[in-house]
């Protein structure tokens, strides 16, 4: 049956699912905005696919939101915290919905080559897509499902973790002689149920490459690859520790690797940075430039003048193991110590020796008091990122300043009547501390799901 000539299901119908899916996409990457309608008026009347685009996008009239209109129907989309939404998230907004389009086209068009795989593939995998702008960009979403089916398998009653790099070049650059024989197997869901598949690339020091086409190539030893092809220098931003070489490897070439963790969440690097993450049932966009800069800006000059990086690189780590912190960054020590630190827990006040007249005996108090003697007279620049990172694993919240003076560690910040008012009653301990410091100097909190927060001035700036 010619295009022309399909039965169309009722305009009202259209609209109605298009207006779902529309809050339903947008609610899965933003959930903690607002959408409601900024009109009573509902277009009804379609017109044929192809003539005009069926949303537009713009800013709100005070820049912190955004107007979408769809089908001539206005709504007004409002970020979850008092930050505008940043650049990267309103670029989400106009993938997500040109995805929208994208499927909206196809239900007329099904016999097009170019909208077939669009039906064939979650919507939100096609989204993830969309915003990376990739080379091929078909072979994602197929990347992504089969993450998803390996998600559910187990190997000797354990987890699997696997990943995949896709080539944005015709050949490896790693091995440009080498080409990819007659037969190899698509990448895709079906080899999830293969157990032995899994076992070949963990995805943490082993991938697949995949070739353009979709297929699997051969396994590498990632790190090895990303040095034979885009070298060793640092990363412009920060990455966690175990997936810097996953990282490097998408510096140049348009490649993309994805990886499913031993933690079971799905990874998607590109560009030279880890850009997505997948758990939860939901895709999370992290766009940790932005948020590293924005936490570097509130940090300001230091001495050292890595403090800022080397603070958000090791709640980074912590995130990623599942380990909950807390740093903060007083700008007025003298005026701040004493109102969030208890004098038993400050480092610096501790002028008499550490051991006590019956080291056997220690009270929990003086026990933890003592342990200050590992870092007394040290500063962040002085420590090894381990030994950072495990400071703050310690309940309580990592102390400093602009001079990365380590004032304490393992503290119990003190709270005022004024942060435990009704509102902040219902958040969990550390946020609540978290927001009570943020008055005094930057905050980075990590909570033990893995998910980074800061807060300046009483507020969440971001999360990631």
């Amino acid at each position: 049956m010619a295009t022309a000539d399909r039965p169309r299901p009722p305009s009202s119908r259209v609209v109605g699912l298009y207006q779902l899916l529309m809050r339903r996409y947008l609610e899965h990457f933003f959930p903690d905005a607002t959408i409601e309608p900024a009109s009573d008026r509902s277009f009804i009347e379609l017109e044929q696919p192809g003539r005009r685009s069926i949303f537009r996008v713009q800013d709100d009239p005070v820049g912190i939101g955004l107007e979408i209109e769809l089908f001539r129907t206005r709504y007004l989309m409002m970020p979850g915290s008092p930050s505008p939404f940043l650049p990267s998230e309103r670029r989400l907004v106009r993938s997500i919905l040109r995805v929208l389009e994208r499927r909206y086209s196809a239900i007329y068009d099904v016999h097009s080559a170019e909208l077939a795989p669009v039906l064939q593939s979650e919507a939100e995998d096609q989204i993830v897509a969309e915003y990376l702008a990739t080379p091929h960009p078909h072979r994602l979403p197929i990347a992504l499902e089969a993450l998803r089916g390996a998600a559910l398998s187990t190997f000797e009653n354990r987890r699997v973790s696997t990943g995949a790099l896709l080539l944005g070049t015709p050949r490896d650059p790693a091995h440009p002689e080498r080409i990819n024989p007659p037969g190899a197997p698509s990448y895709g869901i079906r080899l999830s149920a293969i157990k032995s598949f899994h076992r070949i690339c963990d995805g943490l020091r082993t991938v697949y490459i995949v070739d353009q086409a979709g297929d699997i190539a051969w396994p590498v030893d990632i790190a090895r690859w990303a040095e034979a092809v885009q070298g060793a220098d640092p990363l412009p931003v920060p990455c966690p520790r175990a997936y810097v070489p996953h990282a490097r490897a998408t510096r140049s070439g348009d490649h993309v690797v994805v990886l499913l963790t031993p933690a079971q969440q799905i990874k998607v690097f590109a560009h030279g940075r880890l850009r997505f993450t997948y758990g939860d049932a939901r895709w999370r966009l992290l766009d940790i430039p932005s948020k590293f800069d924005a936490w570097r800006q509130a940090v300001g000059t230091t001495e050292p003048r890595n403090l800022a990086d080397r603070i958000f690189r090791a709640a980074l780590n912590l995130a990623e193991d599942r380990h909950g912190a807390l740093f903060v960054l007083l700008r007025e020590p003298e005026r701040s110590l004493n109102l969030l630190v208890a004098p038993g827990d400050q480092i610096l006040a501790e002028i008499a020796a550490d051991d006590p007249l019956d080291p056997e005996n220690l009270s929990p108090r003086l026990a933890k008091r003592s342990l200050h003697h590992l870092a007394r007279g040290q500063t962040i620049a002085d420590l090894d990122d381990a030994v950072l990172e495990a400071f703050a694993g310690i309940d309580g919240a990592v102390v400093t300043d602009h001079r990365g003076r380590l004032l304490s560690f393992g503290a119990i910040l003190r709270l005022t009547p004024e942060t435990m008012s009704a509102r902040r009653a219902v958040e969990g301990a550390r946020t609540t501390a978290a927001l009570a410091a943020s008055h005094h100097g930057p905050v980075l909190k990590v909570s033990e799901d893995g998910v980074l927060t800061m807060f300046l001035a009483g507020r969440r700036v971001w999360e990631l």
